[in-house]
């Protein structure tokens, strides 16, 4: 049971990590297109 809740935790952390990792993307992608004036 006690490896259960770490194994958890470690996802937990991965998805969240994955969630940071899109939404800087995005805000790349908001930037570039600011920068740009136009979208693509």
């Amino acid at each position: 049971m006690k490896n259960l809740i770490p194994a958890r935790f470690y996802t937990y952390d991965f998805t969240r990590l994955y969630v940071s990792l899109a939404f800087t993307l995005a805000i790349a992608v908001i930037v570039y297109s600011a920068l740009f004036g136009r979208i693509f």
